[in-house]
């Protein structure tokens, strides 16, 4: 019996070894016929016996390379004579890609340096013996090199170099594992690197890796060209190189993620559980979250009040080569940016703006095309064992791979947030994100945004028919989309958008009620809202329960100045007899400016009501004396989570209750404030014990809050979203308690919880508003 069939695979099908994997099955079942690349990803064609066929097909889907991604497989059948076929091919090729219209194919994210190229690069009888640019189709640059689809040499960076002999024959040879790596290259032919001092002249060396661990070795701080954009990088094991970088980079306190070559070097320094080992070993190597050992030797400055440390491995040959030195079984791996500017990815760009903190700059004349930041992402473990997946940052590794939703969409764009903004896209059934920009305030960071935009739009061949923005009137991306685009603008509450984010990643429909805490959102009452449950689907939603507002004094300088924040707490708890408690942050003040915030609280001058669950952490940080002024966003509310030392055990709560407010349920939390005041005088508690308390009151009020609401509205469906669900205590502790009380608890697992996975959510409220 033969057959005769036309496959189309969708997915991430290119630049990751594809065809050669289909011509190598198609040859071991005897099959023949062809398969190529064009822009709507691989369409192959066979013919063969029935039975060859059908093994034929199952290695195709379960024994794909390890880079690939199949979204969709649909086969045609031709009309054939099931006994004798009519034999139409003589043998199986490879052929040519093909240009189209209506790009389907998805581009491949960038991947670590494959386990084969390492072991060539480290063998010194091989010609790329120590060449820091190795790769094959298995691993190495994609995304951050592709100028158009589909994904050939011709349409990346690497076009302005010539393979020479050797290289043309591996890509050439359908059995090397370099066929069509569209980056190959070896010393003779492709990319190198050099020394450059801080204006920007070469550096002569005959080694300049050798000279870079040198200078490594010597505390000198190292402005490293990598994947997607620039690193600065010291010796993690230097305390003093550490605090340089932080003095020049002006970064007192965030924590700085850390680069170490293997996985006994990760033991060396911190905890680390399979799956976080899964992750760390993965091949879009992300920067891991994970719990410091108590022995750790790298000094506190890495990573100041924090219980945690930031780890990859490195994701590029570049890099091991660096750590190729026993006396650097660490280094500091940071963004090389200023403060709110996007990641530098040029050489040029890399000596204007890095050029006062770096001391020696690692170039190298492989063009980046697109920058893409690191990825970093947190395995949370619940006490019932199961581990969720919190993405921090979806960038490199990830980025620009999509969603899929379910349901068919118009093609959108939406623009993200004001902080930690991505874009979306969409395209059928698939939403796709793009890597992580950055903050819009910050012009370098909206002119990336706004290029991301055109770059992903033109990869994906998608023009989109509307736009979806938040509905804040002072955001930057929504304002220049009402002022230079005559499509139709949809502009989404914040809160729903985190709700639908939720929704969206899994699959979700019907009657939810989102819980959504975040530090700032703007409200349908014109307010700032962030501590939210609404009940809705895409197309709409509203608030039935919130925290209790307080005031901000000052607006945005109570959020980076927490003990306002706590000043406030005090002033809906006790009134104006707050000014008189003796308390330790209070006694920091002088006696001028706490009148003057009193007076701002009490008259309401200056100040902003919220109803932010992000800020009320921030208060109770500053109330208990963790953090009174903060140098990055969420400091404070990160080092009270902090004390709890990653351990998610409960505590005693604290009393609080629920009052209704105009058909919305409040959470009030003013006798948990006075509670906490009392334990202050009385010194009864320390900090970590109070923080403790806090969180477990937090995770219990919001557990009970649930269950009435759940009562009320008739649904059992939760979704968990907003950037204080990167909280570790609170997502475990909230998503098991939800669930052993039978309920359908939902958390976001595929993009972040935070302000970086908003734009999925804006997109699929766009679509239902749009079908209406």
């Amino acid at each position: 019996m033969y057959t005769h069939k036309q496959i189309r695979v969708n997915g991430v099908v290119q630049g990751v070894g594809f065809r050669p994997f289909v011509h190598k099955i198609a040859l071991i079942n005897g099959l023949l016929g062809w398969v190529l690349n064009d822009s709507q990803g691989v369409l192959i064609e066979v013919q063969g016996s029935v039975e060859n066929y059908a093994k034929f097909k199952r290695q195709l889907l379960e024994d794909k390379p390890p880079m690939a991604s199949i979204i969709s497989c649909v086969e045609t059948s031709f009309e054939t004579n099931h006994e004798t076929g009519a034999i139409k091919y003589t043998s199986f090729l490879i052929k040519e890609s093909l240009e189209k219209l209506n790009t389907t194919t998805i581009v491949p994210p960038d991947a670590n340096v494959c386990p084969d190229c390492i072991r060539e690069m480290f063998d010194r009888t091989n010609r790329r013996y120590l060449y820091p640019f190795i790769n094959c189709t298995n691993c190495g640059p994609r995304f951050s090199l592709i100028e158009d689809m589909p994904y050939d040499r011709k349409n990346t960076t690497m076009a302005s170099f010539t393979m020479c002999d050797s290289c043309l024959a591996e890509y050439q040879d359908v059995a090397d594992r370099r066929y069509h790596a569209q980056p190959n290259a070896c010393p003779d032919c492709g990319p190198r690197a050099w020394l450059a001092d801080t204006a920007g002249q070469e550096i002569l060396h005959p080694e300049p890796l050798e000279q870079a661990r040198r200078m490594l070795r010597d505390g000198q701080i190292l402005a490293v060209k990598s994947l997607g954009g620039f690193h600065l990088s010291v010796d993690a094991t230097q305390e003093n190189a550490i605090k340089l970088l932080r003095q020049r980079k002006r970064r007192d306190d965030k924590p700085f993620a850390i680069m170490v070559k293997d996985m006994a070097t990760v033991r060396r320094f911190c905890e680390v559980s399979a799956e976080e080992e899964r992750y760390l070993q993965s091949h879009q190597r992300p920067i891991v979250i994970l719990k410091k050992r108590s022995d750790c030797s790298l000094p506190d400055a890495i990573a100041p009040a924090n219980p945690s440390l930031g780890v990859m491995l490195p994701s590029a040959p570049l890099h091991y080569l660096l750590l190729d030195d026993t006396a650097l079984p660490a280094l500091v791996m940071t963004s090389a940016n200023r403060s709110g500017n996007p990641i530098v990815f040029r050489n040029e760009e890399a000596v204007a703006e890095l050029g006062q903190i770096a001391d020696v700059f690692l170039f190298h004349n492989r063009d980046i095309h697109t920058r893409v930041d690191d990825s970093l992402v947190r395995l949370v473990s619940t006490r019932d064992g199961e581990t969720l997946t919190t993405f921090v940052r979806r960038s490199r590794g990830y980025a620009p791979y999509p969603v899929n939703v379910s349901q068919t969409l118009r093609p959108i764009m939406a623009v993200g947030a004001e902080l930690k903004t991505t874009l979306a896209l969409s395209k059928g059934e698939q939403v796709y994100l793009s890597q992580h920009i950055g903050d819009l305030k910050n012009d370098k960071a909206f002119d990336a945004h706004e290029l991301c935009g055109k770059t992903l739009g033109h990869l994906l061949d998608i023009q989109p028919t509307a736009w979806a923005a938040d509905m804040h009137p002072q955001f930057r991306s929504t304002r220049h989309l009402e002022e230079s685009s005559d499509l139709p603008l949809y502009r989404v509450q914040h809160h729903h958008a985190h709700m639908a984010s939720c929704m969206a990643e899994n699959g979700l429909q019907g009657k939810t009620i989102g819980v959504v805490f975040d530090g700032t959102g703007y409200g349908d009452d014109g307010t700032i809202w962030g501590g939210e449950f609404l009940l809705g689907d895409y197309k709409s939603a509203h608030r039935i329960a919130s925290l209790h507002p307080f005031g901000l004094p000052g607006g945005d300088k109570a959020v980076k100045e927490p003990y306002r924040v706590a000043l406030s707490l005090l002033f809906e708890t006790f009134g104006d007899d707050a000014r008189h408690l003796p308390l330790p942050f209070l006694s920091e003040l002088q006696a001028d400016q706490i009148n003057v915030l009193m007076t701002m609280l009490s008259r309401g001058i200056n100040t902003v009501k919220t109803s932010s669950m992000g800020r009320l952490f921030d208060g109770v940080s500053a109330l208990i004396g963790v953090r009174s002024k903060i140098e990055y966003e969420a400091q404070a509310a990160i080092e009270l989570e902090g004390l709890l030392d990653r351990d998610l055990s409960s505590a005693e709560i604290f009393a609080y209750s629920f009052v209704g407010d105009q058909g919305v349920i409040r959470l009030d939390y003013r006798p948990m404030i006075a509670e906490i005041v009392g334990c202050l005088i009385n010194g009864s508690q320390d900090a970590a014990h109070l923080s403790r308390r806090f969180h477990a009151t937090i995770v219990a009020a919001t557990h009970r809050l649930c269950q009435l609401l759940s009562e009320a509205y008739n649904t059992s469906q939760f979704v968990l979203s907003g950037g204080v669900f990167m909280n570790e205590y609170l997502l475990a502790n909230t998503y098991t308690a939800l669930k052993n009380s039978g309920f359908r608890p939902f958390v976001q697992q595929q993009v972040p919880a935070n302000d970086g996975g908003i734009a999925l959510g804006q997109l699929m409220v766009a679509n239902a508003q749009m079908e209406s």
